[in-house]
């Protein structure tokens, strides 16, 4: 059987959260869920409070820094944006 301190788990979740890149504060309403990849399921979590924030940058696409952030997003979470979206109407 092997131990995780609770430290060391939540840094290797805090890695698997998805974020807002203009969010500068710690969230305080994180929001848990799975996401299919491949055979398997990957908890991720979303600050509730960043769901308007990435839904705007998915929206406004046609600006070339937001299209950017988005594809550093995507890419960090190993998603795709429909799977992101997918996701984001989760929350409520």
């Amino acid at each position: 059987m092997l131990f995780v301190s609770p430290k060391v788990f939540s840094f290797a979740l805090s890695k698997q959260c998805i974020e807002a890149p203009k969010r500068k504060y710690a969230c305080d309403n994180m929001i848990y869920t799975s996401i299919k990849r491949g055979e398997s399921k990957a908890l991720v979590c979303v600050c509730k409070t960043d769901k308007e924030a990435i839904f705007s940058l998915l929206e406004k696409n046609n600006i070339a820094t937001q299209r950017i952030e988005i594809r550093k997003l995507l890419a960090k979470h190993q998603m795709t944006k429909a799977q992101l979206i997918e996701i984001l109407n989760q929350i409520n």
